[in-house]
């Protein structure tokens, strides 16, 4: 047999050897949920985020009861412990116009939307939230009752 196929195949077998099994290793998580209340009434719908330092965030569904669970890899698998910076995004956009071909938008222009915060637009931006949050090992539970 060519000395390069043979070569050529035991660089395959060691690559396929290196790149089989689980994939990448992942940082262990840990579940987290709670409640976000906005002046003591449940923020209904929106999106909840943790920021680390380092590493991937954590995001989560805000449901009509305010609760959320984070994701980070896999639905639900919560965050990596650690500390995070967290935003709230929780508004309701209505109305404005929408044109329905480029002629139309042409004759009559955008519309602006309504947007109802449900939650303070403060707490919406990385860089202007004062939320912040420590994950642990184990189950968390982490409210966020926002003034």
């Amino acid at each position: 047999m060519d000395r390069r196929v043979v070569l050529a195949s035991a660089a395959f077998a060691a690559a396929l050897a290196m790149f089989s099994g689980c994939g990448p290793d992942r940082p262990t998580t840990a579940p987290v949920g709670g409640k976000i209340t906005y002046q003591g009434k449940p923020v209904a719908e929106g999106t909840i985020i943790f920021y680390p330092k380092h590493g991937r965030l954590a995001i989560g569904k805000i449901g009509p009861d305010g609760a959320y669970r984070l994701t980070t890899f896999t639905s639900n698998d919560g965050a990596a412990p650690g500390l995070y910076v967290v935003t709230i995004e929780a508004k309701q956009v209505s109305g404005g116009y929408q044109p329905k071909s480029l002629e139309d938008e042409l004759k009559k222009g955008f519309g602006a939307p309504t947007i109802i915060w449900l939650a303070p637009q403060i707490y919406a931006e990385r860089e202007t939230s004062t939320l912040t949050a420590e994950v642990k090992p184990g189950e968390n539970t982490i409210d966020f009752d926002l003034p």
